[in-house]
């Protein structure tokens, strides 16, 4: 049976195809896919260095499904260019160990299309809990990005116009930190694209396979 994929999600989540974003030196459990990287919000001057080599580590060690989240946020007050150094370097330890990333960006759409473009990038980006508008999302797609919808999926219209919008075959679906069940945000994207909820299962396994491998799919 096609199960559901929560493509990022911060609690444990026993029912479903998921990938948990877990803390540096967090619990492992058992056949469980997992991601790490360090999030804008938490860089720190001191342990930067540290955290870079334990995330190489875990890389080593096969423990990751994905790097992230990382990524860009204008918001805080961290320096915008110790951000881009943090993400740059966490892209590159991305594409050595050939692992996906998930991404945080906040108002920082320009700065990381550049580096997009800019840098050598083979690793899929997922952008997660995905709220911007129509026109970024199509030159993230066209730059060969996926986009993820979360909670705001349930009751935010922008979103929820721009999702209907979206091809299929560039979606996923998260709970990130939420209590809401990854069953109720299908059910919205479904109603969303005028499908049942069986043909957005397929299509977003389908993308699953894409990005991680069907190798994947048999112990998550």
């Amino acid at each position: 049976m096609v199960p559901f994929i929560n493509i990022h999600t911060h609690k444990p989540d026993t029912e479903h195809l998921s990938i948990l974003n877990t803390v540096f030196d967090g619990i492992w459990p058992e056949n469980k896919y997992y991601s790490c990287g360090i999030h804008p919000w938490d860089i720190d001057k001191t342990v930067i260095e540290q955290k870079f080599e334990i995330l190489k580590k875990y890389c080593e060690q096969n423990k990751l499904l994905a790097v992230g989240e990382i990524g860009l946020d204008l918001v805080i007050q961290i320096s915008v260019e110790f951000q881009k150094e943090v993400f740059i370097k966490q892209l590159e330890i991305a594409e050595k160990y050939n692992l996906p990333v998930i991404i945080h960006c906040v108002k920082a759409w320009s700065d990381i299309l550049s580096i997009k473009k800019n840098g050598k990038h083979s690793a899929p980006w997922i952008f997660h809990g995905y709220t911007g508008n129509l026109q970024t999302a199509n030159q993230l797609i066209n730059a060969g990005c996926f986009l993820s919808f979360g909670a705001k999926l349930l009751t935010n219209q922008k979103v929820q116009d721009t999702f209907k919008q979206i091809p299929i075959d560039n979606i996923f679906l998260e709970t990130d930190d939420s209590d809401i069940k990854i069953e109720e945000i299908y059910q919205k994207a479904a109603e969303l694209y005028d499908i049942c909820i069986d043909e957005l299962k397929s299509n977003l396994y389908q993308n699953f396979i894409t990005i991680f491998g069907e190798q994947c799919t048999k112990n998550g």
